[in-house]
């Protein structure tokens, strides 16, 4: 039993030594040369502007079924002249932030796992890792 709960601390602290380490590694290539600007560029356009219309379209039909449903409401005080306000005030204060954060990981997650996994088929992180 001891040997066990000593072999799983071990693993444990070796997990998160590889993972200081990749920190520092990550933190030191960061202030180092050489910069690749063009490379950074590129990821900016892909991350942000390609994640725009996934961004929009989750953000328009929210918004579409937030007002039909608070309009309904409403509408039973009288207030149905402020569905405009609360829906643009919700959207933009507290979904809007949201629902662009889970869009864009989402997406941009996705991506990156499927070109990771495209490149260890390729034997491409093998090469990576003997460099």
């Amino acid at each position: 039993m001891v040997d066990r709960f000593v072999e799983w601390l071990k693993s444990a602290l070796l997990e998160v030594q590889e993972y200081v380490i990749m920190v520092g590694r990550f933190f030191r290539g960061l202030v180092t040369r050489p910069f690749y600007y063009r490379d950074v560029i590129e990821q900016f356009e892909a991350i942000g502007v390609g994640s725009l219309t996934v961004v929009l379209l989750t953000g328009m039909f929210t918004g579409m079924v937030l007002a039909l449903q608070s309009g309904f409401t409403l509408d039973q005080f009288g207030a149905r002249s402020m569905v405009g306000r609360l829906v643009s005030a919700s959207i933009i204060k507290e979904l809007g932030p949201v629902l662009t954060g889970l869009m864009v990981a989402g997406r941009v997650g996705s991506g990156i796992a499927a070109e990771l996994g495209s490149m260890m088929v390729t034997d491409q992180i093998a090469a990576l890792r003997a460099l």
